[in-house]
C-alpha cells in the first residue's frame, strides 16, 4: 500500500497521495479499491458528477450515463488497474514513481493538465501521449477531495515540507467531507477568497496559527526552516485548460510569521486600512474598531477580508511596499524593527545601509526647528529622480562639513556601496529616510504638518492579483 502514498515530488500526484494516506489513516481496514469506491460515491452521488474541471470526458462526467452507470464504469476502470486486468498498457519506467512497471495512457479523462484530444501535442520521445503507472493514476483520482476553488479555478497547494502539505490538504479533506456529511456539498470546497493574494495569506495564516513550530517564539530569531507555499491555480475544463503557479515565498513566510507573532496589532492595523472595494462607496476606516463604514453600514474584518488589498498583492508579487510604509508612517507610529526585517529579508538590503539611513535622519532632525524639519520633508517628498536625491545628500554632506564636524556624514564607500549599490532603487532609500524621520518624530511626540501625499498610483494598477 505504501506504493500508493509515498511522496514523489510531483505536486499533483502527491496531493492525491496525501488524500489517500489520510483516508487510510481514518479507515485503515479498507482496501484501496474500497477507498476508490468511497470517493466515487462522493463524486457521483453528492457532487452530481461535476468533475469537468478535473477529469474531462471521464465516465463520471459522461452526460449519457446515469448515476449507476457512472459508478459502474469508474469502478470497472480502476479495478482493472489494481488487478492489472486492463490490457491497454505498455511496459516501461513511470516518469512519476520511477519504477519499471506497466504504464497506462494518461489523458484529460484520468489526469490533469496532461494533453489534449488524441494526445497529438505531446512531444517527449515522440510518444502519442503520457503514460503513467497505476500508482500515479490512482492517486490522481483522489485530488478533488484535497483541493478547493479559489475564484473560478482549482487551487492545489503544495509546500517544500511534506508536513505543511499534509496539514493544508487534510484541512481541505476534512471540510469537503464535512460538507458531504451535512448535505452542503455541490462539489469541491469553494474558498471564501476569490483573490489569489488574499487566499495565499489565508493559507499562510492557517500554518502560522495552527501548525506547531511553524514560527519560533524567540523574537530575536526569524531563521525558520525555509517554508514555502505553492499554489497551482488550474482548470482542466473545456477547450481552454489553464494553469498558473503562485508562490508564497520562504522569505515572505519568515517575515509574515514574525510580524504575526511579535507585531500582530501594528501589522493588522497597517494591513486592514489598505483593503479596498469598488462596491463599498465613500468608505472610511475606524482605527479603533477596525471597521470599514459608510452612511449605510459598518463592516468588520470578516466582511472586508475578501476585498482587494494592494499590500498583500505587492508582497506576493515581490514588489516593494516601502512607498506604502512611507505614507503610513506619516500619521502612525510603526515599529522600525518591522521595516528593518522587511528590508533585510525581503529587499535584501544591507544592515549597514539601514544604519546609515538612521544616522542621516538624526542629522536632519538634530537641533532643527519645526520649520527646518518641515522644509526637509517637503524637499525629500518632492524629489523626482535619483540625481535630485544625490544632490540632496551632497547638500547634507556640505552642511556637515561647514559645521566643522570631525567625522564625515557620508563616506565615499557609504555613497557607492551602501546608499546607491548596484540593483537598488533610489526611491526605496529616499522613502526609508523619510520613514526614519517620521518615526523619530513620533518617538519624541513632535508633529510636523505637511500636505497629504497623493495616493500611490502603483497600488491602483495591482488589482485582484
Amino acid at each position: 500500500m505504501n506504493d500508493f502514498i509515498k511522496p514523489t515530488g510531483d505536486p499533483f500526484i502527491d496531493v492525491g497521495g496525501f488524500v489517500l494516506e489520510y483516508l487510510i489513516e481514518k479507515s485503515p481496514d479498507k482496501t484501496i479499491l474500497e477507498h476508490i469506491a468511497y470517493a466515487t460515491d462522493i463524486y457521483v452521488k453528492y457532487w452530481g458528477g461535476k468533475l469537468h474541471t478535473y477529469f474531462l470526458n471521464s465516465s463520471i462526467t459522461q452526460p449519457a450515463f446515469n448515476t449507476e452507470k457512472k459508478i459502474e464504469e469508474t469502478m470497472k476502470y480502476y479495478c482493472g488497474l489494481i488487478e492489472e486486468t486492463n490490457k491497454d498498457y505498455k511496459t516501461g519506467y513511470c516518469r512519476i514513481v520511477g519504477t519499471e512497471t506497466k504504464l497506462y495512457i494518461a489523458g484529460r479523462h484520468n489526469h490533469m493538465m496532461s494533453a489534449s484530444s488524441a494526445f497529438i501535442n505531446f512531444h517527449s520521445a515522440y510518444e502519442s501521449g503520457l503514460y503513467f503507472s497505476k500508482e500515479a493514476l490512482i492517486r490522481t483520482f483522489f485530488i478533488p477531495l484535497g483541493v478547493c476553488f479559489v475564484g473560478d479555478k482549482i487551487a492545489l497547494l503544495q509546500s517544500n515540507y511534506d508536513t505543511v502539505s499534509r496539514f493544508l490538504i487534510k484541512k481541505n479533506v476534512d471540510t469537503n467531507l464535512a460538507n458531504v456529511a451535512n448535505g452542503l456539498a455541490e462539489g469541491t470546497l469553494k474558498s471564501e477568497f476569490g483573490i489569489i493574494s488574499n487566499a495565499l495569506f489565508n493559507f499562510a495564516d492557517s500554518c502560522i496559527n495552527e501548525l506547531p513550530n511553524a514560527v519560533p517564539e524567540d523574537e530575536s530569531d526569524i531563521a525558520l526552516p525555509d517554508v514555502q507555499l505553492n499554489m497551482y491555480h488550474f482548470t482542466n475544463f473545456g477547450a481552454s485548460p489553464d494553469i498558473e503557479l503562485h508562490t508564497f515565498s520562504n522569505l515572505l513566510f519568515k517575515f509574515y510569521g514574525h510580524c504575526k507573532k511579535h507585531y500582530a496589532k501594528e501589522w493588522s492595523d497597517f494591513i486592514n486600512q489598505h483593503y479596498k472595494s469598488s462596491k463599498f462607496k465613500e468608505a472610511q476606516f475606524d482605527e479603533k474598531t477596525q471597521e470599514w463604514y459608510n452612511k449605510k453600514e459598518h463592516l468588520s474584518y470578516s466582511d472586508y477580508k475578501v476585498w482587494n488589498n494592494p499590500i498583500l498583492n505587492k508582497l506576493i508579487k515581490n514588489t516593494s511596499i516601502i512607498p506604502n510604509l512611507r505614507q503610513w508612517s506619516k500619521n502612525h507610529q510603526f515599529s522600525f524593527n518591522i521595516i528593518e526585517i522587511y528590508c533585510i529579508n525581503i529587499l535584501k538590503m544591507d544592515k549597514y545601509t539601514i544604519q546609515k539611513i538612521k544616522e542621516l535622519a538624526d542629522f536632519i532632525l538634530n537641533d532643527k526647528s519645526e520649520d527646518q524639519i518641515k522644509k526637509a520633508l517637503v524637499k525629500l517628498n518632492g524629489l523626482k529622480s535619483s540625481s535630485d536625491f544625490r544632490l540632496y545628500l551632497i547638500k547634507l554632506i556640505k552642511d556637515n562639513y561647514e559645521a566643522k564636524t570631525p567625522a564625515p556624514l557620508i563616506t565615499l564607500e557609504d555613497y557607492v556601496f551602501y546608499l546607491f549599490p548596484d540593483g537598488s532603487f533610489w526611491r526605496d532609500t529616499r522613502d526609508l529616510l523619510i520613514i526614519a524621520i517620521y518615526q523619530k518624530l513620533h518617538e519624541t511626540n513632535r508633529y510636523i504638518s505637511i500636505e497629504d501625499e497623493p495616493e500611490n498610483e502603483e497600488d491602483n494598477n495591482i488589482q485582484n492579483y
